[in-house]
């Protein structure tokens, strides 16, 4: 998956300024978050029989689908994330951030082709839907962090390269492992980031 190619460098510890360095982190950290619960998951499912699957090509084009598939939700998660985090530290209104928000996130799915088998408008109705959540989120104040994954946790849940009969019982275990690293993004944003200097970067 190329977009998860470069993580290690986007994970370098510099603050986020500006536009460019929000881009970065949302778009490094939404494929950290699927990437890291997938495949925890499926390590546990598998067990000793995770690294021999990993060279069977059914079970890597499975694994390759339900990353991109689970990726819209990831970044809807992230920016979520971001925008009640500014919410709440600069005071701002809800929706001052959803058109950056939109912006960056039609900026990093316009880099990749869409998923296999999917139309040629996947990337579109994500963004449409990311836009979406955000209006859902300004209705109210933030949501705790662990809290925003509910929304769309069974939508990557679905998407697992696992037999539905041997995942069926599955979901709130998978769900509170996109809870813990969700939660673990929000720290890090919080360390990197001055809300106001960010919000002056977004507005120049």
């Amino acid at each position: 998956m190329s977009l998860l190619s470069s993580l290690k460098t986007m994970f370098a510890a510099h603050k986020i300024a500006g536009r460019a360095d929000l881009r970065t982190f949302i778009e490094s950290r939404s494929a950290y978050l699927v990437q890291k619960s997938i495949t925890e998951y499926t390590q546990a499912r598998a067990g000793m029989l995770f690294s021999t699957m990993m060279r069977e090509p059914m079970f890597i084009e499975g694994y390759e689908r339900a990353r991109w598939l689970s990726y819209p939700a990831s970044i809807s998660m992230v920016a979520e994330m971001v925008e009640g985090s500014i919410r709440e530290r600069a005071m701002t209104a809800p929706g001052t951030l959803d058109a950056a928000l939109r912006s960056i996130a039609d900026e990093i799915l316009a880099q990749f082709p869409g998923p296999s088998g999917q139309p040629d408008f996947f990337w579109h109705d994500a963004v449409d839907r990311l836009v979406r959540d955000l209006a859902q989120a300004a209705l109210g104040p933030p949501k705790p962090v662990q809290n925003i994954p509910l929304l769309r946790a069974q939508e990557i849940f679905d998407a697992l390269p696992v037999n539905p009969r041997i995942k069926q019982h599955d979901f709130p275990m998978f769900r509170n492992t996109l809870r813990f690293h969700l939660t673990e993004i929000k720290v890090e944003f919080e360390e990197k980031s001055n809300p106001a200097q960010l919000l002056a970067g977004l507005s120049a």
